[in-house]
C-alpha cells in the first residue's frame, strides 16, 4: 500500500467571521497572542466570560460562537475552555458527573428488549476500583442504568457548572436519568453510557483515571456486562471504552460508535462479497455536506454494494478516520483502496452520491 498518511480533504465549511461574538473574539485573540503571557492573559479573560455567561444560564451566545468559529483549531480552544469551566467549582471541592461509554453489537431474530439496568453494577464498580481507575477510598462510583446518549447531552454546560457545585444537586439528577433498554429487532450498534459521580479535592487530581487505556479490566467488564444483559436468542458483543467526565465522554462515545459500526459494515460486507465470489473494492469520499462516505463494492457488479455514512462533529479528525479505515482494510485484506482526492458533491441527480468500484478510479483518484 501506498503512504498511509494519505487521507480524504476535510469537507466542514469554516467560513472567517467578524469577531461581534465576545466569546469568538477572545478565542482569537488567545489564539493569535504573540507570547505565552498574552495567550495567558487572554485564556483568562475567555475563561471569566464563560463563568459569566454560565451563571447566568446565558448558552444562546456560547452556542452562536460555536457554530461560527472559523476553524477546527478555535472550536477545540473554546470547547476545551468550557470544559474547564464547566468542570471546576471555584469555591471548593467539585461534584464532578463522568461517564463510561459503552458500544453494544447486539442482534435478535425476533423483536427483543435488554434490560435498562445492570443488576451486577457493585461488580462493576469493584472491578474498576480494583484495576486503579477508580482510586482506593474514594467516593467514584458507576450507577445501574443505562443512559442513551441524547439523554446525557440534555445536561447542558450551565447545568453542569451548578451541578460541580452541588453534589446532593448532582446526585439527585443522575438518579432522576431515565433507563434507555436496547430494542431489538435484527443486528445494531448501540451506544449507552453509565453515568456516574466523584469529589474532586481543590487543587487535586481527580480519583478516576479519565482516559486511560483500557486493558486488563475491558476483558472482565465484558463478561459482567454479558452477564447483566444475557438473554436466549441473543447475541451481544459489548465494547467499553474509559471513563471521562460528561462532555469528553459524549464526544469520545459517539466516536467510539461510530468506529465499531464502521468496521460491522465493512467486515460484513466484504464477507458477503467474498462469499459471492468477488474481490472487493473499498473507496473512501468527502462530501460537501460535512459526511464522509464508504463503500465496498466489486467491480461489474452493480447491485451488491453498500455505503457508510459519517456525519463529522466538531471534533472529529478527518486523518484518524480515514486511518482507522484503511487499517481495517488492511486487517481484511483489502488491497484495493481507493480515496478521492476532491471534495465531492452532497447529491447527484437528487440521489445521495456513493462511489463504486465502477466510478472510480477517475483520473485524478488516489489509488493506494
Amino acid at each position: 500500500m501506498a503512504d498511509l498518511l494519505v487521507s480524504l480533504p476535510d469537507p466542514r465549511q469554516y467560513t472567517p467571521v467578524a469577531p461581534k461574538n465576545e466569546l469568538i473574539r477572545l478565542t482569537l485573540a488567545m489564539l493569535d497572542a504573540a507570547n505565552a503571557d498574552d495567550r495567558a492573559l487572554w485564556q483568562s479573560e475567555l475563561n471569566a466570560a464563560l463563568i459569566g455567561y454560565l451563571e447566568r444560564n446565558e448558552l444562546l451566545p456560547l452556542s452562536v460562537a460555536l457554530a461560527m468559529l472559523p476553524s477546527q483549531e478555535a472550536y477545540r480552544t473554546l470547547w476545551l475552555a468550557l470544559r474547564e469551566a464547566v468542570e471546576r467549582n471555584p469555591n471548593g471541592p467539585t461534584a464532578l458527573p463522568f461517564a463510561l461509554p459503552l458500544v453494544l453489537v447486539a442482534g435478535s431474530r425476533q423483536k427483543t428488549q435488554l434490560a435498562g439496568e445492570l443488576a451486577n453494577i457493585d461488580e462493576i464498580n469493584a472491578l474498576l476500583r480494583e484495576h486503579g481507575v477508580f482510586a482506593a477510598g474514594s467516593d467514584a462510583a458507576l450507577g445501574a442504568k443505562l443512559i442513551h446518549p441524547d439523554t446525557l447531552a440534555g445536561l447542558n454546560s450551565s447545568r453542569l457548572f451548578y451541578l460541580a457545585q452541588d453534589a446532593a444537586g448532582l446526585a439527585r439528577t443522575l438518579q432522576q436519568l431515565p433507563a434507555a433498554p436496547l430494542e431489538l429487532n435484527g443486528e445494531g450498534v448501540f451506544l449507552r453510557y453509565l453515568v456516574g459521580q466523584v469529589t474532586v479535592a481543590p487543587g487535586a487530581e481527580p480519583p478516576v483515571r479519565f482516559g486511560a487505556a483500557v486493558n486488563s479490566w475491558g476483558l472482565g467488564l465484558m463478561k459482567l456486562l454479558n452477564a447483566a444483559l444475557d438473554q436466549d436468542g441473543v447475541t451481544l458483543f459489548p465494547i467499553a471504552r474509559a471513563p471521562q467526565p460528561v462532555m469528553q465522554a459524549i464526544v469520545a462515545g459517539g466516536a467510539a460508535r461510530q468506529d465499531v459500526a464502521l468496521e460491522v459494515f465493512a467486515s460484513s460486507q466484504i464477507r458477503a462479497l467474498r462469499e459471492l465470489g468477488k474481490e472487493p473494492v473499498a473507496i473512501a469520499s468527502a462530501h460537501d455536506n460535512g459526511e464522509l462516505r464508504f463503500t465496498v463494492s466489486a467491480p461489474g457488479d452493480e447491485r451488491n454494494w453498500k455505503g457508510f455514512v459519517w456525519p463529522l462533529s466538531p471534533l472529529d479528525s478527518v486523518e484518524r478516520i480515514v486511518g482507522t479505515f484503511r487499517e481495517l482494510m488492511v486487517d481484511c485484506q483489502v488491497n484495493d483502496v481507493r480515496l478521492l482526492p476532491e471534495v465531492a458533491a452532497d447529491k447527484q441527480d437528487d440521489i445521495p452520491l456513493f462511489f463504486t468500484a465502477d466510478d472510480l478510479p477517475p483520473r485524478d483518484a488516489v489509488r493506494q
